[in-house]
């Protein structure tokens, strides 16, 4: 376990599952990304795998919690990817951001990912990929009836709206992966 992991474990922090991130950095090869953004930094562990992949990488990644960008802030500079990740501090609903992208990932508050994807996907190069995480929410999104919490059952609610949505979109195709947590790849048709 790296030392990203041991802190997110040990503080709690929500990361990306392993099988999600493996599968999310081949399909960055597979495409030949240089540029990627991320809207959920929390401690940068996504962003940091990510620059590693190719020198040539440029991330930029957004985050709205002081505690994580102070973090992130601290693994970023440990890491030495500095000079290839930009990290914007702000509600990723409320920040501008400049540029195309050949990955745009979603994984902030999963209640807005519709209105991130509404909001980003100008940004996303021609050939680029959306990536959205969580999809599966820890098999609940299949059976919400696992679940006696009733904002988990509403926050369930609006994941299977965005898998709708996605699937539903006439100009984009979404393949949805049963990788981590589940994973939504949408491009332009």
């Amino acid at each position: 376990m790296s030392d990203l992991e041991q802190y997110a474990k040990e503080h709690q922090v929500p990361i990306m599952m392993d099988g999600g991130l493996k599968f999310l950095l081949e399909k960055l090869q597979e495409k030949q990304c240089l540029s990627f953004l991320e809207l959920g930094t929390a401690i940068a562990r996504t962003s940091i795998e990510v620059a590693k992949l190719d020198p040539r990488m440029k991330v930029v990644t957004i985050e709205r919690n002081p505690d994580m960008i102070v973090q992130a802030k601290k693994n970023i500079e440990e890491s030495g990817l500095s000079d290839q990740i930009t990290l914007i501090e702000g509600d990723a609903l409320e920040v501008d951001v400049d540029g195309m992208f050949d990955c745009i990932f979603i994984d902030a508050a999963k209640a807005q990912y519709r209105r991130f994807f509404e909001k980003y996907c100008i940004h996303l190069n021609e050939n680029g990929i959306i990536v959205s995480d969580n999809m599966n929410f820890h098999g609940l999104v299949e059976h919400p009836e696992l679940s006696r919490n009733r904002n988990t059952r509403q926050l369930v609610r609006k994941i299977h709206d965005y898998h709708t949505y996605l699937a539903e979109l006439s100009d984009y195709e979404t393949a949805f992966y049963d990788y981590g947590d589940g994973v939504a790849i949408t491009r332009r048709k």
